[in-house]
């Protein structure tokens, strides 16, 4: 990938350019993130509409074809959204609504690639989140009418009532068993959450926003208290799960990033465990497991640098800018440019949109 634009771009403002030319007619929305730097990641992970996990064996998978929603949408770029929704809804999306989570490049290129017909749930909820933000910005009723299938096809499949809590199942098959019911925290993605549950308050967005927080609460494993990417809840409660490595990595890496962006009742608990691990470790290591002292023999990403930067100064009350976060390297892959072209869209968000931030129990 070409470095050359990084100094420049993230040197400029994130949110200083307004929408100036639409297909339809539009409301003005702010450009959350840089042209250049959504460019410098389509160059290299986005063809024809299709997001390339090239670190994964050159796959795609509904969760890439979420984040270039959203990040072509933030950038402005409504060519390229359309391109992507289109290769998204044509190859992707099943007849229920929701979406394949797995292709493998195949000789046909087209839905026979579909490896794995399962849907991953977050990518449902980026997919829906994405839509409605390109309602607000190009003013074409037909994104509002597909966020409200998808978002209606997710509510009714994917959220479910277990032992007394909101649970949201991570895919349609495979995880739940004899009582036990499998989540990842990181698939409450709460920004987008909040957004569903303005938008369509008939659904239990809001409600799984609510409970999605408590969980993290209470999923804490290890010394560090860290949630772990993957969790089993029964009838005694959360544990690490039994299906997957207890870890905390590449997916509960993204829970402190939805919890700072979110409008949820924060308090510096909710973040404790994470500024504990960053503060306790120089590099920080990548994973760390949550039953022994195992942890990567490599340091954490830019993305994940980025991650914490932001939290860290959402709860010391300190506003961050684009120039603030960490420049891309030649070693990042798919993963770390989308976790740093979230948190630039969460840095825009948040400082710019939220006057108080002070946490619950802080003094303003």
């Amino acid at each position: 990938m070409k470095l050359v634009f990084a100094a420049a771009l993230l040197g400029a403002s994130v949110a200083g350019y307004w929408l100036l030319q639409s297909q339809q007619p539009a409301v003005q929305v702010s450009q959350r993130l840089s042209p250049e730097l959504w460019q410098a990641f389509a160059e290299d992970y986005e063809e024809a509409g299709r997001i390339i996990d090239r670190d994964n064996q050159g796959i795609s998978h509904s969760e890439g074809q979420g984040y270039g929603l959203l990040f072509a949408e933030a950038a402005g770029d409504r060519q390229a959204f359309d391109r992507i929704w289109r290769w998204t809804q044509l190859t992707l999306q099943r007849p229920d609504g929701l979406f394949a989570w797995k292709f493998e490049p195949c000789a046909t290129m087209d839905r026979r690639c579909i490896s794995d017909r399962n849907n991953a749930t977050d990518a449902e909820i980026l997919i829906a989140w994405a839509l409605l933000k390109a309602h607000q910005r190009w003013q074409d009723p037909v994104y509002l009418q597909e966020a409200s299938r998808i978002a209606r096809a997710t509510s009714d499949f994917m959220v479910i009532r277990h032992h007394d809590h909101l649970l949201l199942l991570p895919g349609a098959t495979g995880f739940t068993e004899n009582g036990r019911v499998t989540v990842n925290a990181s698939y409450w993605v709460f920004p987008a959450l909040e957004a569903l549950g303005k938008k369509f308050p008939d659904q239990p967005w809001q409600q799984l926003a609510s409970s999605g927080q408590r969980l993290v609460q209470v999923q804490g494993a290890g010394p560090y208290q860290l949630p772990p990417d993957w969790a089993d809840h029964t009838a005694l409660g959360f544990q690490p799960s039994r299906l997957f490595p207890a870890r905390y990595s590449y997916d509960a890496v993204r829970v402190p990033l939805h919890l700072a962006w979110s409008n949820l009742p924060l308090s510096e608990r909710d973040f404790a465990p994470y500024l504990t691990f960053w503060s306790s470790h120089d590099p920080v290591p990548a994973w760390v497991s949550l039953i022994d002292a195992e942890q990567a023999e490599y340091a954490w990403s830019t993305g994940m640098q980025a991650v914490a930067k932001f939290v860290t100064a959402r709860v010391e009350q300190r506003v961050l800018s684009a120039a603030d976060l960490p420049q891309p390297n030649e070693q990042d892959g798919y993963f770390s440019w989308s976790l740093l072209l979230l948190t630039h869209l969460a840095i825009n968000e948040v400082f710019a949109t939220q006057s108080n931030l002070t946490l619950q129990d802080q003094k303003p």
